[in-house]
């Protein structure tokens, strides 16, 4: 009930690697926002992450079903793509900007009522492609 969104900035487990037993274990319901490549790559990663876990040990964190789960609450946006949060979000902005680190990675625009503009960077690549 505290956390308004998540937004996910790359596909790999350090990134996202506990979406699935927040949303499965702790029943997170917040909106949760990544890039088309992110969620799509995440989800393979996910599937991969617990896979080789499960092949060496007994892996409980979470389960596939509750990859699933976490990966259906995901809302895919294109960069620069424009969102207004609602409820306690409500006159904040979030677009996803491509970072250059990897594929799908994203540095999150927030914009809060068209007067602050803060740039989430997680990771980022500051060389010219």
């Amino acid at each position: 009930s505290k956390i308004d969104a998540i937004l996910l900035s790359y596909p790999d487990a350090l990134h996202l690697g506990a979406l699935p037993y927040i949303v499965g274990k702790l029943g997170l319901t917040c909106p949760i926002y990544a890039t088309v490549p992110v969620y799509k790559m995440g989800q393979m990663f996910m599937y991969d992450l617990f896979q080789a876990r499960h092949n060496i040990e007994e892996f409980d964190l979470f389960t596939l079903d509750e990859v699933d789960l976490a990966f259906e609450k995901i809302t895919q946006l294109k960069y620069n793509q424009s969102v207004s949060l609602k409820g306690k979000g409500e006159g904040i902005i979030i677009s996803p900007l491509p970072a250059g680190h990897m594929i799908g990675g994203t540095i999150w625009k927030i914009v809060k009522d068209e007067e602050e503009d803060i740039l989430y960077a997680v990771d980022f690549n500051h060389r010219k492609e």
